[in-house]
């Protein structure tokens, strides 16, 4: 990386590749500006209309549909690896011997091995790496974390969160890459799962031992085979002995979708949804009930990142802006700014939600409660 500016190379043009493409375009408009300038140089994605449609949006110099191609040429000094899951680990690794720090898409890769090598060659080649758990970005999140810390609550000794959707029972349902069980590995155990897996461990610690269930609720769509799971539930043990619950559904009718995390602590409780990116619902005390606070004010989290404290006392933020921060952090590991933990995900963190992933698949086909085996380098 030069002193002037980080060179953007970004495989992956469609739904999340958008959002990270903005997010980098955004940060000349943040209030604390990188004292570096953003250059997005190429975009490379297989559908050539899809990948044109992104550069014509946001402003990168080239498309190319060769990831090889782009680190052979583009002179990048950031990768952006936005690609479906099985596409993951082989670019990554070769960006990592190369020296240029990573950004990954969540889940890490499609399961733990290929995410372990991950982490491995990004170690080894001594790169700046952040695995993309949007959820560490949310204002209320980061709060709810802050809170759980400081102590004010007592100790965490509960954890449930869920995630539900209805788009898969769309009668038009497509065919696509996260139905597809070699692109994909897993169903919503690493699509929804992996972000409430990190959040758990992110606000309350590390995740000992799983039991899990799910069920393929559409076994076919087009014609086309389905064996990646589409609805689970799951019970699980943390290290400091504290249970909790983590659910997720694409099967959901009538939710849409909806998301929550809860944690209760011996002397209250936290509770968010999503799409209340700023609004915390906290219980001080047994009987008191839940009050709801506006997670905006200058003493927040994040609150002065786009505008002076006063002014973001009234305005919250939106989905889009918590990938504008996820951006912004990664930038600034990349420049010196600061390290990438604790408050983002590293590639250690991305294995180790790929290895409860990979254990509550485990536990669901032998109906059997499992430890989680972790690996260290």
């Amino acid at each position: 990386m030069t002193n002037r500016e980080l060179v953007i190379g970004t495989l992956g043009a469609g739904f999340i590749g958008s959002f990270h493409s903005y997010s980098f375009a955004m940060q000349k408009l943040v209030k604390n500006r990188l004292p570096v300038a953003i250059r997005l140089k190429q975009i490379v994605d297989l559908d050539e209309a899809t990948r044109n449609e992104v550069q014509e949006r946001f402003g990168y110099e080239e498309t190319g549909d060769d990831w090889r191609a782009m680190l052979d040429g583009a002179g990048l000094n950031v990768f952006v690896n936005a690609a479906p899951n099985n596409l993951h680990m082989e670019p990554t690794v070769e960006a990592a011997r190369r020296g240029i720090p990573v950004l990954c898409e969540k889940p890490l890769a499609h399961d733990a091995d290929a995410s372990y090598e991950m982490w491995r060659a990004a170690e080894a080649a001594g790169i700046v790496h952040q695995a993309a758990f949007i959820h560490r970005f949310i204002p209320a999140i980061r709060y709810m974390r802050e809170l759980i810390r400081g102590g004010t609550l007592g100790e965490p000794i509960h954890f449930r969160s869920c995630y539900l959707m209805s788009d898969y029972l769309r009668p038009d349902l497509p065919m696509a890459w996260r139905l597809d069980k070699a692109v994909a590995g897993t169903g919503t155990f690493g699509d929804l799962g992996s972000h409430h897996i990190d959040t758990a461990r992110y606000l309350v610690g590390e995740i000992a031992e799983v039991m899990a269930i799910a069920r393929v609720n559409v076994p076919e769509v087009q014609g086309h085979r389905v064996e990646v799971d589409d609805a689970f539930a799951s019970i699980v043990t943390f290290e400091n002995d504290m249970v909790g619950t983590i659910q997720a559904s694409r099967v959901a009718a009538g939710y849409g979708h909806f998301g929550s995390i809860e944690v209760d602590c011996t002397a209250g409780s936290l509770r968010y949804q999503v799409g209340k990116l700023n609004e915390l619902q906290i219980a001080e005390g047994r009987d008191q009930g839940f009050r709801t606070i506006q997670v905006i004010k200058p003493e927040h989290p994040l609150a002065d990142f786009w505008w002076d404290g006063g002014v973001q006392g009234s305005h919250p933020i939106g989905w889009v802006e918590c990938f504008v921060h996820q951006v912004h952090h990664f930038a600034g590991a990349v420049i010196g700014q600061h390290e990438v933990p604790p408050l983002a995900a590293t590639f250690r963190d991305g294995y180790r939600v790929a290895e409860v992933v990979d254990h509550m698949i485990e536990s669901w086909g032998s109906g059997k409660r499992i430890p989680v085996r972790y690996r260290d380098l």
